[in-house]
């Protein structure tokens, strides 16, 4: 600084001293006057002086010209879901076999009923299904019994089963109203897919399930799809109000492009269909409907389902990239003019091992969260999964 008073002399020093003073004052990011700023300099560039750009703290006078087209698809933002874990319930006796091969279960009143996909398996006559008590299920996830629970058998008095559905492949959901049941059954006659919704009804001591094959009513597959036909049965409504809604397994858009619900009044007459929303990958098992017409579905996607592969899942604008693996929960809202989500949004399930689990059964526990149940693979699992 002595150096510097020596150079310019006192007066000049003084001034210098002042400019200095003035500068350091100014606050961080704003030039002083006079000064370009960066972002000045590239619009001084890049915008006629004829048109200047307008601050953004005032209304331009008239539009500015757009430098470049905006893009006309935008990637989504990849969705990073919380997994949601799961409690095992483990089984014994012939349920915790592979050969059950479960495709859905219901309540009957405070009685979990399993359907497994083929029932001659079990007992004899047409077979049997398995059903487990609501309060052994509840002891157990309170840690008051230990495992494991033993399913016992439901007696199927289903006469002419497989004479009704030429190309019987099983059955795949089920549904009580009361003492009545609904089941929907897969056929493949003559090499093409078919399923049928049937009633019945079960003795209320759970003796036996009684299945009138000649109600059956014929549902016809929304897509040309191997082993696909309606797989969830929807119970919307109650007493003369209620009615069923059959769900395909394949909704996405690139298989299904107008995927629809099946309406059925309770003695089956069909009613008009209803649109649903799509949704890739498959839907395997359903709730029925609560008070506020919404019921949870099962979303399941296998990679190796390559004819069910999607770029993007529209539900949540997902990179199918990311997680090439799908188990999850989706919440739908009925309504007369069709089905759509729910604003909740979907539940993932945790992914434990690289083994994907097909689930084909779910209920709902009270407020507490669901109880599914899988197929053969890549083993019999009953479970519980909490809400998150």
């Amino acid at each position: 600084m002595l150096s510097l008073f020596r150079q310019v002399g006192c007066r000049g020093a003084i001034g210098l001293l002042v400019l200095l003073f003035a500068v350091s004052c100014v606050p961080s990011g704003i030039a002083p006057a006079g000064t370009a700023t960066p972002s000045q300099v590239v619009a001084a560039t890049s915008t006629p002086t004829s048109a200047p750009t307008p601050s953004p703290t005032q209304s331009p006078t008239q539009s500015p010209t757009p430098t470049a087209e905006p893009t006309p698809n935008p990637e989504p933002t990849p969705f990073a879901p919380t997994p949601q874990p799961i409690v095992e319930i483990p089984l014994a006796g012939p349920a915790a076999q592979w050969l059950a091969e479960f495709s859905g279960m219901a309540w009957y009143g405070g009685f979990l009923v399993l359907l497994p996909q083929f029932p001659h398996r079990f007992g004899t006559g047409t077979g049997a299904l398995f059903v487990l008590d609501r309060s052994e299920v509840e002891a157990f996830l309170g840690g008051t019994l230990a495992g494991p629970l033993t399913p016992r058998l439901l007696p199927l008095d289903a006469p002419g089963l497989y004479a009704q559905f030429p190309g019987y492949e099983g059955f795949e959901s089920i549904a009580f109203d009361g003492e009545r049941v609904y089941l929907t059954v897969e056929a493949s006659p003559a090499g093409e897919m078919m399923g049928w919704i049937v009633q019945g009804h079960v003795e209320p001591d759970l003796s036996v399930l009684h299945i009138d094959t000649a109600s059956a009513v014929a549902i016809p597959p929304q897509a040309s799809i191997n082993n696909l036909t309606d797989e969830a049965i929807v119970l919307w409504g109650s007493g003369e109000n209620a009615s069923l809604l059959t769900l395909y397994e394949a909704n996405g858009r690139l298989v299904n492009p107008n995927p629809v619900a099946h309406r059925f009044a309770t003695d089956l007459m069909p009613l008009a269909p209803l649109p649903l929303a799509p949704v890739e990958y498959r839907i395997t098992d359903a709730t029925p409907a609560d008070a506020d017409d919404r019921f949870w579905a099962i979303n399941y996607f296998y990679p190796g389902d390559i004819h069910l592969t999607a770029d993007r899942d529209p539900l949540l604008g997902l990179l199918l990239r990311a997680l090439p693996q799908v188990e999850r929960l989706v919440e739908f809202q009925i309504k007369e003019s069709g089905i759509s989500f729910a604003p909740s949004p979907p539940i993932y399930l945790q992914l434990l091992t690289a083994d994907a689990r097909n689930w084909e059964g779910i209920v709902r526990l009270a407020d507490r969260g669901f109880l599914l149940i899988t197929d053969t693979h890549p083993r019999t699992i009953l479970a519980f999964v909490a809400f998150p």
